[in-house]
């Protein structure tokens, strides 16, 4: 059927015999291809698109431009259809050319962001598409982008048919189930290396853990680190948190949930100060962190961070009680020694990759090496130290996105990095994370691991960068008692746990009724969805009005700023069935009818906004714009900002605005807030309106405008004025002794609105 399909270029492909019963297969219904790294995924996915061409158009995901524009090539070389009816969608291209392109392109590949926006925005026709195809598909849970898209997908295609590709799903068993029903999974494809059909086509690889010592000094170092770590921990012991003798950040992170709850309980300041305390410690185990896997350099450069967080204004209140922790001024004075002193210690980790990638070279001059590392500065460390290394000509490999000073590589710049790397302009590849996913990049002959990593997916990814064409090694450097060696160990133990799950899974997988029971295990908890839904049609046919008979349509509308969408608070309105329309607000960032705004705002944002006087000039905007604003606060009140102000704040948005603050969890509880909004707008048919400038003043707030613009007079002053003495007149008409009879008129308020409306003008 494939080896010579119409929509298949001739002599384009030759299509192995697994590639080809998976392909075949996965026409049969929504599908997860779980194939290792190098055996050909994006050919199975041409060949599935190639078929369903006859059916309607095709729309094919990936989680970064670099693999977006790869896929492009890729299939415009293999599809026998015009190269312009195949495109490609990234952020850069605009709405308005996107729009054209949805209606006319027959294959388009996009990121998930872009074309979430777009279903948002409703230029989108999913509906006239008759396969998504969904490039490592491991990450479609939570609320990452493929979720929505495949949701919106299923529900409005014609005849929808979902191809989901991955070399590594995951070891835990409840993502894995999170995946299957996210995407409506029906049938697996899954092979490994051990499999008949691809062995034949599976390289060997060989895979060494080097173990290196760490250096005297820098045990030292790590030793003053752990006290300041256990200083921070017996803080935390003091609220009755962390009963383990070593907690690990595991435990830091479970305690910070548990203080999270106890701060929504009780909004009690100690528990603010515990939060401050968690992460102080977890500040400091990140220290001990880049200490163990990466080398003083990371550590020190993270230990300053601390310091000048805590000397800058609004910096956080947990730097702030590092630094008066004696333990961790000794810990940050050890590191300044050691770090004066590297010149005299040997990295070791350093010394051993710059060893590995010399050998390499010396027995085979044409070799290619990639050496994976965590962090971007490490990579530039590598990147500079291989210098050296005598026939080695290394190319630091990073993300697209600036830090600091550190300027990212635009999509053009990997394209030619991974090109010169191709033809050996370049032969070492120092990469962090970007190179592990996907990026067509050549087979090499040796992956270098700087430090192990504990996640069993990204272990599967960074090694099968070689081994694709011919044999290949990889080396895994790990210093001795640190996390480097439980990384390892997790990273096995996780490999070796999926690949159980996945022998489970073909099994239960082998038939269609076998399927069915576990798809219906699967989507249990989605019962209780579906139970809601009947009750709401229940209450439909005893006469109760629901959400959207409110509206009088089909949904509710709700106008958002464009820079809330594609947050977690758009994608929980659109599953609640709410239409969202996004544009440019001039304020606010929630427009739920022509009276009612809402302004949302993380814990952090609102603490940055107090800080810097944004929160008063924004309230104003919006006091000015809308009768009925709204600020909601996610994540309560930040650590780093004293109570007496953020209550202050609070109170004066309450009184001297009129703006009422609510607080949320998270972005789930800020949506149904949203939602009961629009449910009460709707009740009382008000329509959505933007506004920008001033709305048009009811005749009362004239009047408390005017005796407001007297000297000294609040808005809660102006109100108590005019309920004392009835009319504007009254208040001008006053003398300072009756004025003073009013709560809060002291003398020099009341003289000075007497000598102000019975001075002459111009004599002021």
């Amino acid at each position: 059927m494939f080896p010579e399909h119409p929509n298949i270029r001739p002599g384009a492909i030759e299509p192995r015999e697994y590639q080809i019963r998976i392909a075949e297969s996965a026409l049969r219904g929504n599908t997860l291809v779980v194939l290792p790294t190098g055996l050909g995924k994006t050919i199975i996915a041409a060949m599935v698109a190639a078929e369903r061409l006859n059916h309607g158009r095709v729309l094919f995901l990936a989680p970064t431009k670099p693999l977006v524009m790869q896929h492009l090539e890729t299939f415009r070389g293999v599809l026998n259809i015009p190269e312009g009816e195949i495109v490609a969608f990234t952020g850069e291209v605009k709405r308005e050319k996107r729009a054209r392109m949805w209606r006319e392109a027959r294959v388009i590949i996009s990121t998930p962001q872009v074309v979430e926006n777009d279903v948002i925005a409703g230029i989108a026709p999913l509906e006239d598409f008759s396969l998504l195809i969904v490039d490592e598909a491991h990450r479609a849970v939570g609320n990452y982008a493929y979720v929505l898209v495949a949701e919106e997908y299923r529900k409005r295609a014609k005849d929808p048919l979902v191809l989901a590709i991955t070399a590594s799903p995951g070891s835990v068993r409840e993502k894995l189930d999170e995946i299957i029903a996210n995407l409506g999974i029906e049938r697996a494809e899954i092979r490994t290396e051990k499999d008949r059909d691809v062995r034949k086509y599976v390289h060997p690889i060989r895979v060494k853990i080097v173990h290196v010592e760490m250096p005297e000094e820098v045990r030292e170092l790590h030793s003053a680190l752990m006290k300041a770590y256990e200083a921070v921990i017996a803080k935390l012991r003091e609220f009755g948190l962390l009963h383990k003798k070593r907690p690990t950040r595991s435990d830091l992170l479970a305690a910070q949930r548990e203080v999270s709850g106890k701060i929504a309980e009780t909004r009690e300041g100690s528990w603010y100060t515990a939060m401050a305390w968690i992460t102080a410690a977890i500040k400091v185990d990140y220290a001990l962190e880049y200490l163990e896997t990466q080398g003083v350099e990371a550590c020190l450069k993270h230990l300053e961070s601390i310091v000048e967080d805590a000397s800058k204004r609004g910096g956080s209140r947990a730097a702030r009680m590092l630094v008066e922790i004696p333990e961790f001024l000794a810990a940050l004075s050890a590191a300044r020694r050691v770090r004066a002193r590297m010149e005299e210690i040997e990295n070791p980790k350093l010394e051993v990759v710059k060893e590995l990638v010399r050998k390499t070279l010396a027995r085979k001059p044409d070799a290619r090496i990639i050496v994976f590392t965590q962090y971007r500065e490490t990579a530039a460390l590598v990147a500079k130290a291989l210098e050296s290394v005598e026939g080695a000509r290394p190319v630091r490999f990073v993300g697209q996105a600036s830090r600091g000073e550190d300027r990212g590589l635009r999509q053009r710049e990997q394209v030619e990095i991974v090109e010169k790397f191709r033809n050996g302009e370049y032969n070492v590849l120092v990469a962090t994370s970007v190179a592990e996913e996907g990026l067509d990049i050549p087979s090499t002959d040796a992956v270098i691991f700087y430090e192990p990593v504990p996640s069993e997916i990204r272990s599967i990814q960074r090694r099968g960068r070689t081994g694709r064409r011919r044999a290949g090694t990889v080396y895994i450097i790990a210093t001795r008692g640190t996390r480097d060696q439980a990384y390892y160990w997790s990273s096995r133990s996780k490999e070796k746990r999926m690949l159980r799950e996945m022998e489970v899974l073909r099994e239960q997988l082998s038939d269609r009724l076998k399927f069915e029971e576990y798809a219906d295990a699967v989507k249990e908890e989605k019962k209780e969805e579906a139970d809601e839904k009947k009750g709401a049609d229940v209450r439909k046919k005893e006469g109760q009005r629901t959400l959207f008979d409110f509206a009088g349509e089909d949904s509710p509308e709700v106008v958002v700023d464009s820079r809330e969408m594609g947050g977690g608070v758009v994608r929980h309105l659109m599953r609640k069935g709410v239409r969202v329309t996004p544009q440019s607000l001039p304020v606010g960032d929630y427009v739920i009818s022509d009276r009612v705004v809402v302004e949302r705002k993380t814990s952090a944002d609102f603490a940055s906004s107090l800080f810097d006087g944004r929160l008063f000039e924004q309230a104003g905007r919006l006091k000015e714009a809308y009768e009925r604003p709204i600020v909601i606060v996610e994540g309560g009140i930040p650590g780093n900002i004293p109570h007496g102000s953020a209550y202050g704040a609070i109170a004066s948005l309450a009184v001297d605005y009129g703006i009422p603050v609510l607080f949320t969890r998270g972005e789930e509880e800020t949506a149904e807030v949203i939602l009961a909004l629009l449910r009460r707008e709707r009740a009382k048919r008000r329509d959505v309106a933007v506004r920008g400038q001033k709305r048009a003043l009811s005749d009362d707030e004239k009047k408390r405008a005017v005796v407001e613009s007297l000297p000294g007079v609040s808005a809660t002053l102006a109100k108590r004025l005019l309920e004392e003495f009835g009319t504007v007149r009254g208040v001008i008409d006053a003398s300072p002794g009756e004025l003073m009879q009013v709560r809060g008129v002291g003398r020099k308020t009341a003289e000075g609105i007497f000598r102000l409306v019975n001075e002459r003008y111009g004599e002021g």
